[in-house]
């Protein structure tokens, strides 16, 4: 299990909130950490950003991409996925009576920190420095040195400065100080001979309360003071965390609700079992005591352990981004067994059973999942330094030699490497740092990004001009979308006041006209006049005379397939089967670059070979709607509802025909009419997630990276 995290974790980079730590770390290490100007990268950003609680992380990541690019920056996370997975399995060791049961507990923990280890982010910092605070302050019996204690003080001094989850230490000091404390209670229910003196427990709760102020004081030397603690809850009153579904979801217990990548099934049945098997084995061991109480058995309650553990398991009832913090009731059950029990092969044998099962879970989950894909492809995951394709490479490569500027409405995920590359000449929308800006910016982006308003009677275009939105990149796959899918690709095509700029099969980019954007329609002009490319100010890229006179330009561009005049020669080719396919291909490819007329022949074509083939036609009732020919897109959708089996999906088809047909022609539909229009062609599922990584897979160059890809980018 270690080899695999080690090696996800060391995969092409792949965190979107990478990028924005790697730009700020630098404005921080450049600036220090009060910059002038406000929030360099949002355009969306309160007037107190930004918020420096991870500032030092920050700077971290700078300087091993600035002395060690992004290699090095692999390197790191696979050696620090490794030396907390090490770490772990010294925490448990200690505990358990054997081998075989800290694996089982090793292998517990890697499953549910495995989503956290392979994400390049401040919690590969709060893992190691949580596990650090107990093996130095909390694991002894007795009460910890002030050697210990000094360490733990300084460790908390640099891990204010990484991630604002440093309260999590200190958290766990109180937790254990409660525990002293109930076990000081519990201990007066003992008979008078077996009651011990109270000097050692008192002695350590003296040690521990000495560790918090410490650790209280040393944590307030940092850019925020006082603020850097209360974080956590001026983030979840003022920001919208709580809509980041993989940060701070609530954990379910009772029901598994697809929580993302972040937690997997085997994640949410191993929590529930181990959090079933803490409330079983702590309920026995404090009933035991409080029907015969003894010596032994308030040993086996353990209650410092017991404390920690019930952080631990509230921890994770509040976000599933704390299921690693599983550890703590794992170490109580880990504990209880050493007390409850004598050691015997039999135990050895379960656990050496169930550490084998997880495994194979883990291995077969993550194979499932895709988290293993790139391994695959042994030169791929050697040589590229990020996946690009996740961030859309080519049209930020554009956007950087075309030199636009502005500001500039993105989806969640881009907006780090939007700003890595392009700020602060282009400011985003959005980002991951949600305590930059206000629940209302999260509501509008989310609203944008369906086509629709925030407010009462407003549409996507009037939003975007009350958001000062210069610049829109639009992405993603007409696909079925679940809760993270994001498509914004067409959402402006055919909008009167924006013009495209570039194009690719699954992102586009418009630019508002008006007087403020005539010098980045200038800029975008003459970037394609350089490139002997059709461009107009006025109607943007022609995207049909590029794939008709320029394929070469439009295959490296990522907007025709690799197979271009494979398929083409095909298609005029004799063999009816391979004839249609590669129309088919064609036809879909011309769809998704938006080049409708040259889509209509090959669709057309396709449809006359296979009269019940249901995919071109529905392209067919799709482009005749974008193209403004309501009644052809009629006549063609009410064919489709008659042939195709999926009557639901055909019937969406022709219900925006008709809507389309009853609007009137597009100079006599207004604002409001052409955004309910634009919402509804949008939302029409035009090929399936499986036809979609079937028809694109492999089939498209490698995109065009920013200036400086693989290396430290140049100031």
């Amino acid at each position: 299990m270690a080899v695999v995290i080690v090696l996800w974790a060391g995969r092409p980079l792949n965190t979107p909130d990478l990028w924005w730590h790697l730009q700020m770390g630098e404005i921080y290490a450049t600036e220090g950490p009060w910059p002038e100007g406000g929030d360099p990268l949002l355009h969306t950003a309160h007037d107190d950003a930004p918020v420096q609680h991870e500032w030092l992380f920050g700077v971290a990541l700078h300087g091993v991409d600035r002395l060690h690019g992004f290699s090095g920056l692999r390197m790191l996370h696979a050696l620090a996925a490794a030396a907390i997975l090490a770490l772990a399995w010294c925490v448990f060791r200690r505990a358990a009576t054997s081998a075989t049961l800290a694996a089982l507990a090793a292998a517990t923990f890697a499953i549910l920190s495995a989503w956290r280890l392979t994400q390049l982010r401040p919690d590969l910092a709060s893992i190691p420095a949580t596990l650090a605070v107990y093996a130095l302050l909390l694991a002894p019996e007795g009460p910890p040195s002030w050697r210990r204690v000094a360490a733990a003080t300084g460790l908390l001094l640099v891990w204010a400065n990484l991630h604002s989850l440093f309260a999590i230490g200190l958290a766990l000091i109180v937790a254990a100080l409660l525990g002293g404390l109930l076990q000081s209670g519990l201990a007066l229910r003992l008979p008078a001979e077996e009651r011990p003196t109270q000097a050692a427990t008192r002695a350590r709760l003296r040690r521990l309360g000495a560790a918090l102020a410490l650790g209280f004081a040393a944590t307030l030397v940092n850019p925020r003071g006082i603020a850097q603690h209360l974080t956590f809850f001026t983030s979840t009153r003022e920001a919208a965390i709580w809509m980041v579904k993989d940060e701070w979801t609530r954990f379910d217990p009772f029901a598994f609700h697809g929580y993302g990548h972040a937690v997997t099934r085997l994640g949410w049945l191993t929590t529930d079992a181990i959090g079933l098997a803490f409330v079983a084995v702590a309920g026995w061991a404090l009933l035991r005591f409080l029907r015969r109480p003894s010596a032994r058995a308030l040993r086996a309650c353990d209650p410092v352990h017991l404390g920690l553990g019930l952080a631990g398991v509230v921890a994770i009832l509040t976000s599933i981004r704390f299921q690693w913090m599983a550890f703590l009731p794992i170490l109580f059950l880990l504990r209880a067994h050493a007390r409850l029990t004598r050691r015997a092969p039999a135990w050895d044998g379960a656990a050496a059973l169930a550490a084998l099962a997880l495994v194979v879970a883990f291995v077969v989950d993550a194979a499932g999942s895709g988290a293993l894909a790139e391994l695959r492809n042994a030169r791929a995951y050697l040589s590229r330094p990020y996946a690009p394709a996740s961030y859309h490479a080519s049209g930020v490569r554009m956007l950087e030699d075309a030199g636009i500027e502005g500001n500039l409405f993105n989806a969640y995920h881009m907006g780090g490497y939007l700003a890595y590359w392009l700020s602060p000449r282009v400011r985003t929308f959005i980002d991951g740092r949600t305590e930059h800006y206000d629940e209302q910016v999260f509501e509008d982006h989310q609203r944008a990004s369906r086509g629709a308003g925030a407010r009462a009677g407003e549409t996507l275009v009037d939003l975007l001009d009350r958001r000062g939105v210069d610049v829109f990149f639009g992405v993603g796959l007409p696909t079925p979308r679940g809760a993270t899918d994001v498509y914004t690709t067409a959402l402006l095509e055919g909008e009167p006041g924006w013009v495209r700029i570039d194009r690719g099969v699954d992102y586009a980019i418009y630019v508002r006209r008006n007087e403020r954007n005539a010098e980045n329609l200038a800029r975008a002009a003459a970037y394609y006049a350089e490139r002997g490319l059709p461009f107009d100010a006025e109607r943007g890229l022609d995207v049909g005379a590029v794939l008709r006179d320029h394929p070469e330009w439009a295959v490296a561009h990522r907007l025709l397939p690799v197979d271009r005049a494979r398929l083409e020669a095909a298609a005029r080719g004799g063999d009816e089967n391979a004839r249609f396919a590669a129309l088919d291909t064609l036809g879909l490819f011309h769809l998704l670059a938006g080049a409708y007329e040259e889509q209509l022949a090959f669709d057309r074509e396709a449809a006359q070979l296979r009269p019940r083939a249901v995919g071109p036609r529905r392209r067919i009732v799709y482009a005749l709607l974008r193209l403004d020919r309501p009644g052809e897109a009629l006549a063609a959708a009410r064919e489709l509802t008659r042939i195709d089996p999926d009557a639901g999906r055909a019937q969406a088809f022709e219900r925006v025909a008709r809507l389309a047909q009853g609007l009137g022609g597009g100079s006599r539909r207004g604002p409001a009419e052409r955004a309910r229009l634009a919402r509804e062609l949008h939302s029409l599922p035009l090929l399936a997630r499986q036809d979609a990584a079937r028809t694109l897979g492999g089939r498209l160059a490698a995109p065009a990276l920013p200036a400086g890809s693989g290396a430290w980018k140049a100031p």
